[in-house]
């Protein structure tokens, strides 16, 4: 993009996922910028949960996104963070470049349906694993997920620190599960997760909501499906791969959740079957 550099000004082509298009759509306002990569720029939207990622075709595909067609090698963003961009009228102008919404971009999500809790084995999940399995077993035995939840909202470093990664990987791994005791754990989970917000970073808040209504990175929402509730499919070659590469952590924590959360529904299904041979 060697032209935003020059006088004229340069239209970018995007798509829009519907997670963020009322925001574009609406009237032009003055947004600040929170953080800035060669690949993707991250913008509020004035609450505190509202983000805007503004990405380039190499960048991680973010459900709250606007997604270029070009790579990132051919942008330049002409902004800093604390800088402001103007949002609205269906674009999101830069300093020399206006970014264009001309299609939507369905987001990934995952697809809940009768589960079979699959087997298939992960990576190790450690400590952060059992904080989800914990947190996980106490939504599903209907006790009070106040302290879990609170414990790992904004815990560890980044914009998306890693108790926020493992969050989403339960909400994401609860979304996919269709049964009663899942819907009211999520419910629950949810419920906490989103009266804690302020205490991570806008990024990740925004990213916590998405996961609590079940968006995610298309690769996130796929995996969780097939190993929650596709009838235990196996996934295909590389994607759990594809998703321990996202981020310096995120992908692994966020797959501590899953595992963690996972672990849980496969001890609660088989203690209420357990329960029910008895009965």
């Amino acid at each position: 993009m060697g032209a935003i550099a020059g006088l004229d000004r340069v239209r970018l082509p995007a798509a829009v996922s519907p997670l963020v298009a009322a925001e574009l759509a609406g009237p032009p306002r003055h947004r600040r910028v929170l953080a800035a990569f060669p690949s993707c720029l991250y913008v509020e939207l004035g609450a505190h949960e509202r983000v805007l990622g503004v990405l380039t075709s190499d960048a991680e595909p973010l459900p709250i996104g606007v997604r270029l067609a070009v790579p990132s090698s051919d942008v330049q963003w002409g902004v800093e963070p604390g800088g402001h961009v103007v949002v609205g009228e269906g674009r999101v102008r830069l300093p020399q470049a206006d970014v264009v919404a001309v299609r939507p971009l369905p987001p990934g999500r995952v697809q809940p349906v009768r589960s079979c809790i699959s087997a298939v084995s992960l990576p190790a999940p450690g400590a952060l694993g059992a904080l989800a399995r914990d947190l996980t077993a106490a939504a599903l035995a209907a006790e009070s997920v106040e302290a879990g939840v609170r414990g790992l909202v904004g815990a560890g470093r980044g914009l998306t620190p890693s108790g926020d990664d493992v969050l989403c990987g339960v909400l994401l791994t609860l979304s996919a599960v269709e049964s009663p005791e899942a819907r009211r754990a999520l419910a629950a989970v949810r419920t906490v997760v989103r009266s804690a917000l302020l205490r991570t970073t806008s990024l990740s808040a925004a990213l916590l909501v998405a996961a609590g209504d079940g968006y995610a990175v298309p690769d996130v929402a796929r995996l969780v499906t097939l190993l929650a509730g596709a009838g235990c499919a196996a996934p295909e070659r590389g994607l759990v791969e594809r998703v321990l590469a996202i981020g310096h952590t995120s992908g692994r924590d966020l797959l501590a959740g899953v595992s963690g959360a996972l672990r849980a529904l496969r001890h609660h299904a088989s203690t209420t079957q357990e329960g029910v041979r008895r009965a």
